[in-house]
C-alpha cells in the first residue's frame, strides 16, 4: 500500500462527520493495496459471476460507520452520486447499490478474512509518510450500555465500559489492544510496543512519550531494546532517581565476565552493555538506568511535546468520526467489529496531514 500522498490530505484536523467527498480520497490508497488485490484474485468467481469490488464495499462500511447507522440504513439513504463516487457500478457506469445482506456478509466474513494484511500495510504506510516518528501511548474508555453486564463498571469514570490501549505514531494510531474497562495500563505497554519489532524503523530519529501510568522500569528497559530511545514520562512530584548510573552498569557487565556474549572491550559501550543486561536476566537494573537517564534528559519538560494533548485529540477525533463503543454489539462479534471499526479510524487518520507536518 502506497503512503498517502499530500494532494490528496487535508490540512487540517477535523472532528466533523467524513463526506462522501472525503472518503474517495482513500481510494487509491485502497486500490494501490497488495493484500486487497490478492484476496480479490483468489476469491474471483469461478464462472464469470458479477460481485461488488472489495474496495467499494469497504469505502461503504466506512462511511455507514461514520454516520453512525445501521447496514440497512447506509444502503437506504444511498444516492445515486454517493454510489459513482464510491466506486458502487454497474457495467455501463451506472450506480448500483448492494443489499444490507450483502454489506452485512462483507463486513462479518470478507473483512475478516484479510483485516490483519490490511492492517500491516497501513501501518508501513503511516511510518513511511515521516522522517521522524513520536510515539505515544495511552488508553481510552470504550462506553458499553449501563444494562451491559459483560462490561466492568468502571468508577473513574461512572460507567460500564471497555479499554482500547492504542499506540499511536505522529497522531496516527498503529496498533490497538481491547482489555476490560478495570484493566491498568502499563501491562499493554509491553505488548504494544513489541509489535514495532516487525516494523521498518530504522534509521529514522524516534521519541516515546507516555504518561505515569507507563512509569514502570520494564517498560523504560522494552522500549529502549525495540527502539534504542530513553521513554520519556509525565513523572509524579514524588519521582527520585534509583542510583543506577554508568558506573553501575560498568560494574554489573564486570562482574558478568563468565556470561556468553561478554566483550572486555566493550565496557565503554553503553547500549552494548545495556542489551547484554537486558537479554542476561537484568531487566530490572536496565530499566531503572534508563528511567534516571529519562529523568536527567527532561528534568523541567521544557520543549517536549504534550502527550496528553497528543492522544486525548486524536482519541476524541475518532469517537467523533465514528460511534467507537460497543454499543449494540453482541457479545460474540465485539472484538471483531471493534478491530473493522480500528481499522477505519487509521484510514481515516491517514485523510490529514500529521501534527508535526500541520
Amino acid at each position: 500500500m502506497l503512503p498517502m500522498g499530500c494532494e490528496h490530505r487535508l490540512n487540517v484536523r477535523s472532528t466533523a462527520e467524513m463526506t462522501v467527498g472525503d472518503l474517495a480520497r482513500l481510494k487509491t490508497v485502497l486500490e494501490s493495496s497488495g493484500a486487497i488485490g490478492r484476496y480479490e484474485w483468489e476469491s474471483r468467481p469461478k464462472r464469470g459471476g458479477l460481485i461488488f469490488r472489495f474496495v467499494p464495499l469497504f469505502l461503504l462500511y466506512m462511511l455507514m460507520e461514520c454516520r453512525k447507522t445501521t447496514y440497512r440504513g447506509i444502503v437506504k439513504n444511498l444516492s445515486d452520486d454517493d454510489c459513482i463516487s464510491l466506486g458502487l457500478t454497474d457495467a455501463g457506469g451506472g450506480p448500483k447499490r448492494p443489499s444490507a445482506a450483502t454489506l452485512n456478509e462483507f463486513v462479518n466474513k470478507r473483512l475478516p478474512c484479510i483485516i490483519g494484511d490490511i492492517g500491516n500495510e497501513i501501518v508501513s504506510a503511516i511510518i513511511g509518510m515521516s522522517g521522524k516518528l513520536i510515539i505515544t501511548i495511552d488508553s481510552t474508555p470504550v462506553q458499553a450500555s449501563r444494562y451491559n453486564r459483560d462490561a466492568d463498571y468502571n468508577p473513574y469514570y461512572e460507567i460500564r465500559m471497555d479499554k482500547c490501549h492504542i499506540l499511536m505514531v505522529n497522531g496516527h494510531p498503529l496498533f490497538m489492544i481491547q482489555s476490560s474497562g478495570n484493566a491498568g495500563d502499563n501491562p499493554f505497554a509491553e505488548p504494544l510496543i513489541r509489535m514495532l519489532s516487525g516494523c521498518d524503523i530504522g534509521g529514522k530519529e524516534i521519541e516515546i512519550y507516555v504518561d505515569g501510568g507507563y512509569d514502570a522500569f520494564l517498560t523504560y528497559a522494552v522500549a529502549y531494546m525495540v527502539t534504542g530511545t530513553v521513554m520519556m514520562c509525565n513523572y509524579g512530584p514524588d519521582a527520585v532517581h534509583s542510583g543506577a548510573d554508568d558506573e553501575k552498569i560498568r560494574d554489573t557487565y564486570a562482574r558478568m565476565w563468565k556470561t556468553k556474549g561478554y566483550d572486555p572491550h566493550k565496557k565503554n559501550d553503553i547500549d552494548f552493555m545495556l542489551r547484554f543486561l537486558y537479554a542476561n536476566g537484568k531487566e530490572e537494573l536496565t530499566g531503572r538506568y534508563l528511567r534516571d537517564r529519562s529523568m536527567d534528559l527532561d528534568k523541567d519538560g521544557a520543549g517536549r511535546p504534550s502527550t496528553r494533548f497528543v492522544c486525548e485529540t486524536m482519541h476524541r477525533s475518532m469517537k467523533r468520526w465514528i460511534e467507537l463503543s460497543i454499543f449494540r454489539i453482541r457479545k460474540a462479534t465485539k472484538i471483531l467489529r471493534m478491530r473493522c471499526r480500528f481499522l477505519c479510524v487509521q484510514f481515516l487518520s491517514m485523510l490529514f496531514t500529521d501534527y508535526l507536518e500541520a
